[in-house]
């Protein structure tokens, strides 16, 4: 038998796969309206309709985090018996420093003496 170099072919090598470096696609339909609506946000902003949309998803998402983050913060101040309005930055340093210092100890409740 006559291996592949005798007969003059070269073995090439095993090409390399390519890294699929691209974000995964999402497939929206709207309507015509709300299409038009988008074409003309994305050229005011010099930008690609897709990349709008990742922008105002990603800005949507900044403010979930942030309600989601103040009524946390909302129901941590109303375990810690303290009234305080989350919209009033004085206050947010108020309830930032109560749970410090909770945490730090410094408020722990005295203990009883055993014995």
């Amino acid at each position: 038998m006559i291996g592949y170099e005798e007969r003059g072919v070269k073995k090439l090598p095993m090409a390399k796969s390519k890294k699929n470096k691209n974000k995964p696609k999402l497939n929206l339909t709207v309507r015509e309206e709300q299409r038009n609506k988008l074409e003309q946000m994305a050229s005011l902003e010099n930008r690609s309709i897709s990349n709008l949309i990742e922008v105002m998803a990603d800005e949507r998402w900044g403010r979930l985090v942030e309600q989601q983050g103040i009524a946390y913060a909302k129901t941590v101040a109303e375990a810690m018996n303290l009234k305080v309005d989350m919209d009033n930055p004085a206050d947010r340093e108020k309830l930032r420093r109560a749970v410090l210092d909770l945490v730090a100890g410094r408020k722990m409740p005295k203990q009883k003496g055993h014995g």
